[in-house]
């Protein structure tokens, strides 16, 4: 299951980053797709997030299945309304920190899945393109927050 990397450095140190990330209210006021989310950043906690894809608003539900204290958060998802996930298989998504010095945090935006059959498999390039795209953004809002 090939990933879809991006990463982007914050110059900000790793403890305020991970908290921009780890607590939903403010993880929710930097995410460009997100406009709430219900649920804890924990092991093993699902959360419903409403999210506007395009001109299309929807919901997800994803259940966080990796955590590391100011490393590592990754959720796999559970439902959305927008279809992908009848699509792929095994869709997780999340971010991994670390500290570039006490003032700097590389953060990497992490998408992995396998495609549902060949039909996905020839769309795999467009699908990746939109991948880098959306995460390019939230990378984006979450580096303008945190250095705000």
């Amino acid at each position: 299951m090939p990933d879809i990397v991006d990463e982007v450095t914050v110059n900000a140190p790793l403890a305020l980053v991970w908290k921009a990330i780890q607590d939903p209210g403010e993880h929710v006021a930097w995410h460009p797709f997100a406009s709430r989310i219900d649920g804890e950043h924990a092991l093993g906690a699902v959360r419903t997030c409403a999210v506007q894809v395009g001109r299309k608003p929807g919901t997800t539900s994803e259940r966080c299945t990796a955590y590391a204290e100011e490393s590592t958060i990754m959720w796999t998802m559970e439902h959305d309304s927008s279809g992908f996930s009848r699509m792929v298989a095994d869709w997780q998504t999340g971010f991994s920190l670390t500290a570039e010095g006490p003032g700097a945090t590389r953060v990497r935006a992490i998408s992995q899945f396998r495609p549902r059959g060949p039909v996905v498999r020839v769309m795999m390039p467009a699908i990746r393109r939109k991948f880098h795209q959306t995460q390019r953004a939230i990378l984006n809002g979450l580096r303008q927050h945190a250095e705000g």
